[in-house]
């Protein structure tokens, strides 16, 4: 059964500014074969770039796939500025709320624990073989 499945990333991590959100999802038909690529992104900053500022905090990424049955998503956090702290001992993670449904159906919501230094890549694959 072909459903829509939509991708919500969401945190509000004061220092969020400092990360590059990007939302990478493959559709794929009953056979397996992929039909579609999506990418959904929010950039504060190219990665080359050390300049930042507080910009919106309570960003969400969002991102839609055409009818399909299964999908194959990734999601990354990258930093373009390091933190201010000298250690990562004192920058503890920060969590970042990965949500999706399957047309209304919510078939996934779990919040992920993203390292302030290197960031995150989150992998998705659903909905999951039973």
């Amino acid at each position: 059964m072909s459903r829509r499945f939509k991708i919500s990333v969401r945190s509000n991590f004061a220092e969020l500014w400092r990360y590059n959100i990007v939302v990478t999802c493959g559709a794929f038909d009953a056979a397996g074969e992929q039909i579609e690529v999506t990418t959904s992104e929010s950039s504060v900053a190219s990665i080359e770039d050390a300049a930042g500022g507080a910009a919106d905090v309570s960003r969400d990424v969002k991102l839609t796939t055409v009818p399909c049955e299964s999908i194959k998503a990734y999601v990354y956090l990258m930093p373009h500025k390091l933190p201010s702290a000298k250690s990562p001992e004192d920058t503890p993670a920060f969590g970042v709320r990965v949500k999706v449904k399957a047309d209304d159906e919510q078939i996934y919501n779990v919040v992920h624990s993203v390292n302030q230094w290197s960031g995150a890549t989150i992998e998705l694959k659903l909905p999951k073989k039973e």
